[in-house]
């Protein structure tokens, strides 16, 4: 996907503002619609522009998202963070078909979205439309809905150590801690 494109979606997320997420799947739309314009092995980084990361994710998933993103790129990393596609998790993605955003009843101030699409039939693979693809838990946040945290498998029931809020976190946190202990050295 290109930049341009990525911006372009990015800023009509941020122009609309609080009107755009009056509903728990808005966010999880304007994420799906960035991952429906990448084609072949895409960059995670495009599911978290900065325009959206301000947007359509909670403030905490975005201050773990740039911890680990600041990680590595102070250890200059090259992306083995925060660059895997977090979202179609694919190489190599058909396009994208099939899609639908679910939401499930609200529970303890957190609604579940499911999101189900197609992105390996082209492969002969099994699409497996029957369970979502991703999970995510959208919150009421500053009076507009954001995407705090989702699995794109291993849900367990929304056990937090499964989730790609819980990895970039973990990935974070294993960089520091072999900096303070001296058993990774940038050079």
């Amino acid at each position: 996907m290109t930049k341009a494109v990525v911006f372009s979606v990015a800023f009509l997320v941020a122009s609309a503002g609080a009107a755009f997420a009056n509903e728990p799947q808005d966010p999880v739309a304007a994420l799906m619609a960035v991952a429906d314009g990448i084609e072949g092995n895409s960059e995670a980084s495009d599911y978290f522009d900065e325009v959206l990361l301000t947007s359509i994710y909670s403030e905490s998933f975005a201050q773990v998202y740039r911890m680990a993103a600041l990680g590595d790129q102070l250890l200059d990393m090259g992306g083995e963070m925060t660059g895997q596609d977090e979202v179609i998790v694919s190489q190599d993605p058909c396009e994208m078909k099939d899609l639908k955003i679910v939401p499930r009843p609200a529970k303890d101030k957190v609604t579940p979205v499911e999101v189900f699409f197609d992105v390996s039939s082209c492969w002969r693979h099994d699409p497996h439309l029957d369970r979502p693809s991703l999970l995510v838990h959208v919150i009421s946040e500053n009076g507009r809905y954001v995407i705090d945290n989702f699995w794109n498998g291993d849900y367990d029931g929304g056990r937090f150590e499964t989730s790609v809020k819980a990895k970039f976190a973990a990935l974070a946190k294993r960089y520091v801690d072999d900096m303070l202990t001296s058993r990774f050295s940038p050079e």
